[in-house]
C-alpha cells in the first residue's frame, strides 16, 4: 500500500506521542553546569538550530565534539541529548555541538543529512569564532544520528572538503534497505512496525539502497581513509548485526576502528541512561580524550 507524504506525516505526529524517552530532571542538568549559546547557523535547508555548550574555563584550543542526535529520524532534541553533551563536557574537557536537524517525513533523505554536514562544514571554519582546536572535531550520532555520521564522513571525503579526528557510531542502524522482519530479533530493539514506518518516514523504498542512507551497502572505495571510528552495539538491539558489519567494512577498508558490544543493553541506552550505559560513557570518554590529545 502506498502511502502520500501528507499521510506519513499525520502518522508521524501520532507515533511521536506514543513515543516516550527517558524523564531528565533539572537536578540532573545542574549536576554539570554549562554555558550554553543557541546559534542559527546558515545551511542549504535554512537556518539550523545547535546548541553549543562549554564550561566557564576559558580554552581556546578545546577539541570539539558534534553530536547527532537519535529519534529515528522523526524526533527532534530532547533533554537526555543536553545531558549527554553537558557530561562531555566535564569529562573531556570540549566544548560541544548539539544539532537540532529537521526530521522526517516533514523533512525526508537526504534533507537532514545534508544539513547536518554544512554545520559540520561551518564548524570547521569557525574554529576561531568558537575558540576550537579544528584538528580536534569528534563527531558522534547516536542511533539515526550515527547512521548520519557515517554519511557524512563519506560525502566529506568525495568532495575533499574536511575530515574529522574521530567518529563515534552508537547503536546505528545501517541497513534501511532490509526489511526490519528480516533481522535478528534480539529482544531490546525498535518494534517492527516502528521500525519499518522510521526507514519509510526518512527514506522513499527507492532511495533506501542509497548507500548514504544504508551505510553498510557502501563500497570499499567510499569507506577508504575514514576517521578513526568507535562502534557502539547492544547486544539486545535488532540493529547489533548491520552495525558490526559496517565496522568490519570499514576495518576490510584500512581503517582503525573499535568495535565494543554491550551485551545486556538495548537500542537507545547510552544516551537513555538503560543498562550499561555507564560503562559505554567511560568508554566514549576515554576513547576521545586518547586520540584528541
Amino acid at each position: 500500500m502506498e502511502i502520500s507524504r501528507e499521510e506519513m506525516i499525520k502518522m508521524a505526529v501520532e507515533t511521536r506521542k506514543k513515543v516516550t524517552s527517558s524523564v531528565v530532571k533539572q537536578e540532573e542538568l545542574d549536576e554539570y553546569p554549562v554555558e550554553i549559546q543557541v546559534i542559527k547557523v546558515p545551511t542549504r535547508s535554512g537556518e539550523s538550530t545547535v546548541y553549543f555548550s562549554r564550561s566557564a574555563k576559558k580554552d581556546d584550543a578545546a577539541p570539539l565534539v558534534i553530536n547527532l542526535h537519535g529519534g529515528g529520524f522523526i524526533r527532534e532534541r530532547t533533554a537526555s541529548d543536553d545531558l549527554y553533551c553537558r557530561k562531555l563536557v566535564y569529562g573531556i574537557g570540549c566544548k560541544t555541538l548539539d544539532v537540532d536537524y529537521r526530521v522526517a517525513p516533514e523533512f525526508p533523505f537526504p534533507t537532514a543529512l545534508y544539513e547536518c554536514y554544512d554545520v559540520v562544514q561551518w564548524a570547521f571554519s569557525r574554529g576561531k569564532e568558537l575558540g576550537i582546536d579544528t584538528s580536534r572535531i569528534v563527531l558522534t550520532g547516536h542511533s539515526a544520528g550515527g547512521n548520519m555520521v557515517a554519511g557524512i564522513c563519506m560525502i566529506a571525503k568525495a568532495e575533499k572538503a574536511f575530515k574529522p579526528a574521530l567518529a563515534v557510531l552508537d547503536y546505528p542502524p545501517m541497513d534501511l534497505l532490509t526489511d526490519p522482519d528480516k533481522k535478528e530479533a534480539r529482544g531490546g530493539g525498535i518494534p517492527v512496525e516502528r521500525a519499518r514506518l522510521y526507514n519509510l518516514y526518512y527514506c522513499e523504498k527507492e532511495e533506501q539502497a542509497n548507500y548514504l542512507a544504508s551505510p553498510v551497502l557502501a563500497e570499499e572505495e567510499q569507506l577508504k581513509d575514514f576517521p578513526r571510528t568507535l562502534v557502539i552495539t547492544a547486544g539486545l538491539d535488532d540493529l547489533c548485526n548491520e552495525a558490526e558489519a559496517f565496522a568490519l567494512k570499514l576495518a576490510q577498508a584500512g581503517n582503525e576502528v573499535t568495535l565494543k558490544r554491550f551485551p545486556g543493553a538495548s537500542h537507545g541506552f547510552t544516551v537513555y541512561r538503560m543498562a550499561e550505559y555507564e560503562k559505554a560513557m567511560e568508554l566514549i570518554v576515554r576513547f576521545i580524550k586518547e586520540n584528541v590529545r
